[in-house]
């Protein structure tokens, strides 16, 4: 009997590489990532696959993608995996280790994250964050299903000001962010936007807390707001680009502003405020999360 047979198929290992060749939809590519052959991947994969007396993986000429059942197996995974860390953590509550799933908004990855996080390595060299970036309705979205163990987001808010929260989902509102239009050189006030009807708006793509913002600004401020173009853009960098052309308007934070190289010549009014928050599901608790969490307030500028 060899030792995979003994340990039994579906444990810790074999789900977490599982997850890793589910997000790399390629053996090549989550052996490489794994630090593994091919073939003990494969061969992981085929047995876990045995076990649970499903497929997987659709294997389509070189290349895979998730079967329905494998993405149902997924959230499984994710979950598991997810409350092993946990309990790991839960173990050493004076000195978190393993590991915390990040995720963050662009921006806030740009111009919030670099001070805290170089502050949360020296003070916890055992624990590694892994962080990826995303739009809000995305990294929402990861953490209730386990993708991600906490995100920094700017939630939606109602008309008397309330935050819109998941009610899978808590949160702690860390950063208060300005918002600023940036316009071309040929407008040089928020007046000239009122009549103009040739105009491109340069945003991120759906999903996007700040492009719904903008658009709600923008609903006040352009008379021929239908005919508002919108142009994705995949970077804050492409957008004043845009803007520099002479073709755009975009809007961004202005902690964003301050670390960009802004073209001369460009004309930079205030739109409105936004918060960013920290967000998790309801049912994580940990010493990772909780120091993260007091790190971050060391550098909030919102009194909580």
């Amino acid at each position: 009997m060899n030792s995979t047979a003994e340990e039994g198929v579906m444990n810790h290992t074999s789900l977490e590489i599982f997850q890793v060749v589910a997000e790399e939809l390629s053996i090549a590519k989550a052996a490489k990532r794994l630090g593994r052959v091919q073939s003990n991947v494969t061969t992981r994969i085929q047995l876990l696959e045995e076990e649970l007396d499903v497929q997987l993986f659709i294997r389509e000429n070189r290349k895979i993608r998730l079967s329905p059942q494998g993405k149902q197996f997924l959230g499984y995974a994710l979950r598991i995996l997810s409350l092993a860390q946990e309990a790991k953590q839960t173990l050493h509550p004076t000195a978190p280790t393993g590991k915390l799933l990040l995720g963050s908004m662009e921006c806030t990855a740009a111009s919030r994250l670099t001070n805290p996080l170089s502050v949360f390595s020296k003070e916890y060299p055992d624990l590694k964050i892994t962080i990826s970036t995303n739009s809000t309705h995305p990294l929402m979205e990861k953490v209730i299903n386990s993708e991600l163990d906490c995100a920094l987001v700017s939630l939606p808010k109602e008309s008397n000001g309330k935050i819109v929260c998941p009610t899978k989902l808590c949160y702690e509102s860390l950063f208060s962010e300005k918002l600023l239009l940036v316009l071309p050189g040929s407008l040089k006030n928020e007046k000239d936007l009122w009549n103009i009807n040739e105009l491109n708006l340069a945003v991120f793509p759906r999903g996007c807390s700040y492009r719904e913002i903008t658009l709600a600004v923008l609903e006040n401020k352009i008379k021929f707001f239908d005919k508002l173009v919108i142009q994705e853009i995949s970077s804050y960098h492409s957008m004043l680009a845009c803007v520099a052309s002479g073709s755009s308007i975009c809007l961004l934070p202005e902690s964003v502003l301050e670390i960009l190289q802004v073209p001369n010549g460009l004309t930079v009014l205030p739109a409105c405020i936004a918060e960013t928050q920290l967000i998790w599901r309801q049912d994580f608790e940990s010493p990772a999360l909780e120091s993260l969490t007091n790190i971050l307030k060391r550098y909030s500028n919102i009194d909580n």
